[in-house]
């Protein structure tokens, strides 16, 4: 035995057990409806980057220059933590669209080590601008693939994409919503999905960094793990729906014991569907998100003040319920999504395009204020934050 080895044998237990409780301090931990790191309260602040992993690629559609001025603006705003994707999903039938591309899996099990890397430097800068990271290990919807790709992959069926907008040529393409929703929730039942999905968690959270060394399951710089953005609560399935999220968090939590999880659910069903959400003993985060045009409560054609005030009382009965319900599961909840696009969206703002960060924001800037004046109202009495 060398001179160190014993050394760190004869080191007393009370000094090891102090050196792991303050390395255990770093982790951003749940107490009852609250957040703690470092022994203080953590307030989620945080900002959604879904395209982190490709443009911290070395090559292709990375631009590692964009991101670090990306970071440097967000901390300079009181950022401190990005909702990130570990996971995106390509067609067996070639381009599909409106995708992520280079995906990071490209078949069950095939991997692009390029956009691996790319997800492991994006990490490891985290650090540097006192950031912490919320990773999600799906999708509901198609822009990463995500679980309707599970199916497709399981069944090699192709996949029946709802209406939404192709941001390529501008137009709204796609089919019956209520096909789309009937086709996805197989994602929850269906054998081989599950198995490639569960095969995705381990890949994720037993990798060990290649910019940092450190294994993704010990890195206190991943706040929490999600499930997967925007699981859809779907009437027929909720049995279903509750076995996938505690199977899944159950797994997350035998992995990553440290590390929060969280459903990633959007809450938007109600009290029952919420807690059958977030029910699951290993899921130690709860979460909501909040879309007012989505969900039809704002009118982008409208100037008035009206429209926009709607959208606001009805965010403020939405985060309530949401306060209420995580405090009946004594867990807290972060405001993971909410948005409104510019005023130019609806054109009554000026001929700007609706993505012009010269359009006005008008009606945004009325909605973000009064989000952030309700989620404050509640901090640590239900909500730990919003992004």
């Amino acid at each position: 035995m060398n001179i160190i080895a014993f050394l760190l044998c004869v080191v007393p237990i009370w000094a090891q057990q102090k050196v792991m409780t303050a390395q255990n301090a770093q982790f951003v931990t749940a107490h009852n409806t609250h957040l703690e790191r470092n022994h203080h309260t953590f307030v989620v602040r945080g900002a959604n980057y879904w395209q982190a992993m490709n443009l911290g690629m070395s090559s292709g559609p990375g631009n590692r220059s964009r991101v670090l001025h990306d970071l440097q603006q967000l901390s300079s705003m009181g950022i401190n933590t990005l909702r990130i994707l570990a996971a995106s999903e390509a067609s067996q039938f070639g381009q599909a669209p409106d995708r992520i591309r280079p995906e990071l899996t490209q078949s069950p099990g095939i991997y692009n080590n390029d956009v691996w890397e790319g997800l492991d430097w994006i990490l490891a800068q985290l650090p540097h601008f006192n950031m912490t990271a919320c990773i999600s290990l799906g999708n509901f919807w198609t822009w990463s693939g995500g679980a309707p790709q599970y199916v497709s992959w399981a069944t090699d069926t192709r996949i029946p994409y709802p209406v939404q907008w192709d941001h390529k040529h501008k137009v709204f393409s796609g089919g019956d919503y209520d096909e789309f929703l009937a086709y996805t929730a197989h994602f929850y039942n269906n054998t081989r999905a599950q198995k490639w999905y569960r095969t995705h968690i381990r890949r994720v959270l037993t990798r060990t960094n290649s910019v940092t060394n450190v294994p993704y399951r010990r890195d206190p710089n991943i706040m929490a793990w999600e499930l997967m953005n925007e699981p859809q609560y779907i009437r027929g399935y909720e049995l279903e729906l509750a076995k996938w999220i505690d199977d899944s968090a159950r797994l997350v939590h035998a992995l990553a014991p440290m590390h929060l999880v969280t459903s990633g659910a959007e809450s938007k069903n109600g009290a029952h569907a919420f807690k059958l959400m977030h029910a699951s003993s290993y899921v130690t985060l709860a979460s909501c998100h909040f879309w007012p045009l989505n969900w039809g409560y704002y009118n982008a054609t409208d100037p008035t003040i009206h429209s926009i005030q709607e959208s606001i009382s009805k965010m403020q009965v939405f985060v309530r319920n949401n306060a209420q319900w995580t405090c009946e599961l004594n867990k807290p909840t972060v405001l993971f999504e909410f948005g409104l696009m510019r005023d130019n969206w609806g054109k009554w703002g000026g001929p700007l395009d609706a993505y012009d960060p010269r359009a006005p924001v008008t009606h945004r800037d009325m909605f973000y204020q009064a989000v952030y004046k309700e989620v404050t109202r509640h901090l640590n009495n239900g909500f730990a934050g919003a992004a």
